[in-house]
């Protein structure tokens, strides 16, 4: 198959602010080739940036590191399905880059040199592969949040709807215990369990997920209000859902990964999306237990919560491994002394989401089924 020389690599663009590269230290080694790595591979449909990269290297987040981009280009991380991926060795460096049909020697002509990674603007229907798939993350994109509990101490909330109805949709009425403006468009969103400290038995955060739109009709005399329901989501509307001006958060337009640089290891505080009655905070690692009160697992491409924000240098694209915490066993060769086992590196993930003490992030990968409590650290290989 005849390829187009236009095409560059690895398409890096998702709705949402651009994320700059972490410049890494001089010293740094390259990044390890997986033994197995391909010399030659065809990008299929329904790759991803990480998929592929996790072809060839041990540590995907630093694909930039071997790949080759393409001078010709206005955006040179784009990769296409049917593109052919060949590893070459160029002035003593091993790339990847996209064969344009005269191998290693087109690669190396069509170089650009390093250059500082700028925004990309890439129309969405663009043929080219994504980091991540954006469907598996849209939905806490766009509609759940993270708040103070102060902020919600006092806020306005759902108290029936007309008819008393139990299921509502768009078009019904439901009524809300203030005042509000007339005429303004209010979420409704549902409360989730909040995010505790077990060093201090505090709630640190409240999770709140939208569930409806609705525009205030009238407010009677006693200060109730009636609200006609504009959109409702898959969830429906109940009594003590919270009342509020949507919340508009910004979001990045591409996700670049790179390795996280927090201020502590973490943990995996709630699979998203599943039961879970209590997401309990752990700031230390690990000398602290996570009290669960369900099960709860997470797999590739799901969403969890971590106990890493803003405030702990967490940011959008950071990258960390995920431990499994060592068994402990008796050594019948020692008198049966218990001995914990080394903790064991099960996954990755990347936050996509990051709020002051709770973060949301995308499973890139996992050898075993996520859990709570799962331990987080900056990725070992840098």
């Amino acid at each position: 198959m005849k390829l187009n020389p236009l095409k560059g690599l690895m398409t890096l663009c998702l709705l949402g602010a651009f994320v700059a590269p972490v410049a890494y230290a001089k010293n740094n080694p390259p990044p390890t080739i997986k033994a197995d790595a391909p010399n030659r591979y065809i990008v299929k449909k329904g790759d991803t940036l990480w998929d592929v990269s996790g072809k060839y290297l041990n540590a995907p987040h630093r694909w930039r590191e071997i790949w080759a981009t393409n001078k010709q280009l206005k955006n040179p991380h784009l990769i296409y399905p049917n593109d052919v991926l060949i590893l070459c060795i160029i002035k003593g460096r091993t790339l990847v880059g996209v064969d344009t049909g005269e191998g290693c020697a087109g690669i190396e002509k069509n170089m650009q040199p390093p250059a500082k990674d700028k925004p990309i603007n890439i129309n969405s229907s663009d043929n080219s592969i994504s980091l991540i798939p954006l469907a598996n993350i849209r939905h806490w994109l766009n509609r759940a949040e993270i708040v103070s509990p102060l902020d919600l101490a006092g806020t306005p909330h759902i108290i029936a709807a007309k008819q008393g109805k139990t299921l509502t949709s768009v078009g019904d009425t439901i009524y809300a215990n203030r005042a509000l403006d007339l005429g303004k468009t209010y979420g409704i969103y549902r409360q989730s369990e909040p995010y505790v400290d077990t060093a201090t038995g505090q709630i640190v955060a409240s999770e709140v997920i939208q569930v409806a739109l609705g525009r205030v009709e009238s407010v009677a005399v006693n200060g109730v209000s009636s609200l006609k329901i504009e959109h409702a989501y898959e969830a429906e509307i109940k009594e003590g859902d919270k009342v509020f001006q949507p919340i508009s958060s910004p979001l990045p337009p591409a996700f670049y990964p790179v390795p996280a640089e927090v201020t502590r290891g973490g943990m995996i505080v709630r699979i998203m999306g599943q039961v879970d009655k209590k997401a309990i905070v752990n700031p230390t690692l690990p000398n602290r237990s996570l009290v669960k009160s369900g099960i709860a697992l997470g797999g590739k491409n799901d969403t969890v919560a971590i106990n890493l924000g803003a405030t702990q240098g967490a940011r959008v694209g950071h990258v960390l491994d995920v431990y499994r915490k060592g068994a402990l066993i008796k050594d019948t060769q020692d008198n049966n002394k218990v001995i914990r086992l080394p903790n064991e590196k099960i996954g990755q993930i990347m936050v996509f989401k990051a709020f002051d003490k709770i973060s949301y992030a995308y499973v890139l990968s996992a050898e075993l089924p996520l859990s709570n409590g799962d331990l987080l650290l900056p990725p070992s290989e840098l």
